[in-house]
């Protein structure tokens, strides 16, 4: 019966085996994202792929693309090829991934002694996956496991504890404002125009930006109307494939709010971390979502919710273990002190700040983009550098100093946020004194319009930033 049972359920889920079947498993989704092509570099190569990422944010449809890669180019028998998403079902009936993986070498996969791949998607929801993985990974050469989950630090946990040194990690973040144009559609000379403009956060060279200096503000003058309608409408909307696709403002709200959030909050987190009290865990995540780029403190929450700290503390260590919020300290050179400094919340996706603020148009109230595009700039410096940090000097701040070495503070980025129409009558006094004497790299200003090239620093539309 258990044997039934599985086999029943891997040849739902492969329908790459049928010719007849094979185009609904890929779904004719054929955009493909930046880290598809990372990660075809890697297939090769005999460790574990694991990709994390939010819900929704694409790591299902990556994976299938990926199947339809290797089978278009190593023409091997599909078969050979094992897909399996689980779920609360799918490990009903106390099945294990053990089960399934001896019952597909056992009945289905054509030759074990031939390349194997085993994509397991969401396998956070499995029971001792590690264990497994690592047996058959010291025990079988020939098979390649690529794996997917939502959360991060729940999967590095158990990589760390039997798979050290056999799995290399990647992350699948939300869609970038050049992703989005891309799968969007928008015109392909915009596209191409936008390539050329665009500035590489992590490589600011003043000189060179000077050269190009024509270039972007002949960009800017033809298209720097379209591109805020589209920066706007990605900020509040566009961060996912599928909302970014959806033509109708209020049902990529409620696809976001039901696909997303809901699920992330009311079943992957208590799935995972055995939640009791899942309204409390929604009641902190509304005021996390509500202060996005704010300082705050746990235990003024606890106190005006009647929670104790330590619940508010673990709610909020799922919710950075799912890839729902993030917090950034203010700078200091002690990581222990940094603990006890000025701290900020920031939500993974400027997506999910709509969702809450009782605002029927966010894409036209200016007041909700500049939280959306401060929130937006810390993800993006989250991505490209390895510490993102709060400046502070007694009573005077910068938004964030971002370094990929702490220890080199000549290579120090500063960076203010001032998305506004005109920034022109704003003072800067302090960003570029401290720029200038801690760090040899041009101090930034993200603004919504402006673009200007400073003695040691630059003023630059945050959608000109890749």
């Amino acid at each position: 019966m258990k044997k039934e049972l599985i086999l029943k359920e891997i040849f739902r889920q492969n329908l790459i085996w049928d010719k007849d079947k094979e185009e609904f498993f890929y779904e004719n989704k054929t955009y493909k994202r930046k880290l598809f092509f990372v990660l075809q570099k890697y297939i090769s190569k005999k460790q574990i792929l694991s990709v994390v990422g939010l819900r929704r944010v694409g790591k299902t449809v990556l994976l299938k693309q990926l199947i339809k890669d290797i089978i278009e180019k190593s023409k091997i028998n599909p078969k050979s090829i094992l897909f399996l998403s689980f779920d609360a079902a799918l490990v009903a009936e106390n099945l294990t991934l053990n089960d399934y993986l001896s019952v597909y070498l056992e009945n289905i996969c054509p030759d074990s002694l031939k390349k194997i791949y085993i994509f397991l998607d969401e396998i956070q929801y499995i029971e001792n996956w590690q264990h497994i993985l690592k047996r058959y990974y010291d025990s079988n050469p020939n098979i390649k496991f690529i794996i997917s989950g939502s959360s991060s630090l729940f999967i590095r946990k158990k990589t760390t504890e039997s798979l050290a040194g056999r799995i290399l990690e990647f992350k699948l973040n939300f869609l970038d404002f050049f992703e989005y144009l891309e799968l969007t559609g928008k015109n392909e000379e915009l596209i191409g125009a936008y390539s050329r403009a665009a500035l590489d956060i992590k490589r600011l060279d003043i000189k060179k930006i000077k050269s190009a200096k024509i270039e972007v503000e002949n960009f800017l003058s033809r298209y720097q109307n379209k591109m805020l309608q589209y920066f706007s409408h990605y900020l509040a909307l566009g961060q996912f494939p599928e909302s970014a696709l959806e033509p109708n403002y209020y049902d990529a709200e409620k696809y976001l709010k039901e696909s997303v959030y809901k699920k992330t909050i009311e079943y992957d987190i208590p799935a995972i971390f055995g939640v009791d009290n899942v309204n409390r865990l929604k009641f902190l995540y509304d005021i996390l979502i509500n202060e996005t780029g704010n300082e705050f403190e746990l235990q003024n929450i606890a106190s005006e919710t009647g929670t104790t700290y330590k619940t508010l503390s673990d709610y909020l260590s799922y919710l950075k273990e799912s890839l729902l919020v993030d917090v950034v300290y203010g700078y200091t050179k002690s990581f222990r002190k940094s603990r006890r400094s000025i701290k900020k919340i920031y939500i993974a996706s400027t997506n999910f700040y709509p969702l809450d603020s009782g605002a029927s148009e966010p894409l036209i109230m200016n007041q909700v983009l500049g939280h959306l595009a401060e929130t937006y700039a810390y993800n993006l410096l989250k991505n490209n550098f390895n510490h993102i940090a709060i400046y502070k000097e007694r009573n005077k701040e910068i938004d964030f100093v971002a370094a990929d070495n702490l220890l080199d503070k000549n290579n120090f980025l500063f960076i203010e946020v001032k998305y506004k129409d005109d920034i022109s009558k704003v003072k800067f006094d302090f960003l570029k004194r401290t720029a200038s004497k801690i760090s040899a790299l041009p101090y930034l200003i993200l603004t919504k319009n402006n673009f200007d090239i400073r003695e040691n620093g630059l003023a630059v539309p945050l959608y000109l930033l890749a």
